[in-house]
């Protein structure tokens, strides 16, 4: 199976209820998504490698921990801007690369209409973090990992507020075991199932709706 955790805390859980309920209105929802952000930033940066330094303070030197991996943030638009704050704020120096999809109505697959990504010429303390925060069916979730994963990345974090177990399995079904060992979900909730109409239930509705007021 696909590598997923889901984050508990108590924060976490106060700030998801406040995205699902449908009477909270657009200034609330960003602020509580924006909020949430943080602490899904400082859940997965717990996990990155540092490098050992030695720094004058006022009083004498002393020995300390430096970010050794080169990170890049990757929301897949539009919805996936809205967790950006929390990451980018935590670790300023932080790559944003952008990845634009579309579904086609009639095959369903998703379209790829815009991808930004740095130039990285060395690799090996790269993480790549997708910020996708709906994973319903899973189909831009994959094209975007099917995408890192072509380029060479070895280190990919899906980060998202909710799942679908659909979604979860759909991606632990396109990719094998190599490839799931350079995969990692980080979830607040698997939720129900997706209904007919390929949304989250119980869910949240569209966070992109929600977010811009589309």
């Amino acid at each position: 199976m696909v590598n997923y955790t889901i984050i508990e805390h108590p924060l976490v859980s106060h700030y998801l209820t406040v995205l699902r309920n449908k009477n909270t209105l657009k200034p609330e929802f960003k602020e509580a998504l924006d909020r949430i952000s943080y602490l899904l930033a400082g859940y997965v940066y717990s996990n990155l490698k540092t490098d050992e330094v030695t720094v004058q303070t006022p009083l004498k030197k002393c020995k300390g921990r430096t970010i050794k991996h080169n990170v890049v943030l990757l929301p897949i638009l539009r919805a996936g801007l809205g967790l950006l704050q929390g990451f980018s704020a935590l670790l300023p120096n932080v790559s944003i690369s952008h990845m634009g999809l579309y579904r086609d109505e009639e095959s369903l697959r998703p379209i790829k209409y815009y991808f930004k990504f740095p130039d990285v010429k060395h690799k090996e303390n790269l993480k790549v973090i997708i910020l996708d925060p709906m994973v319903a069916t899973g189909g831009s979730s994959i094209f975007t990992i099917e995408y890192l994963l072509n380029m060479g990345i070895k280190d990919i974090n899906l980060v998202s507020l909710l799942c679908a177990p659909e979604g979860i399995n759909a991606i632990d079904k396109r990719f094998n075991n190599i490839q799931k060992k350079y995969i990692k979900i980080l979830t607040c909730s698997v939720d129900e199932k997706l209904n007919d109409k390929g949304y989250i239930v119980p869910g949240l509705g569209d966070a992109g709706d929600r977010l811009f007021g589309t």
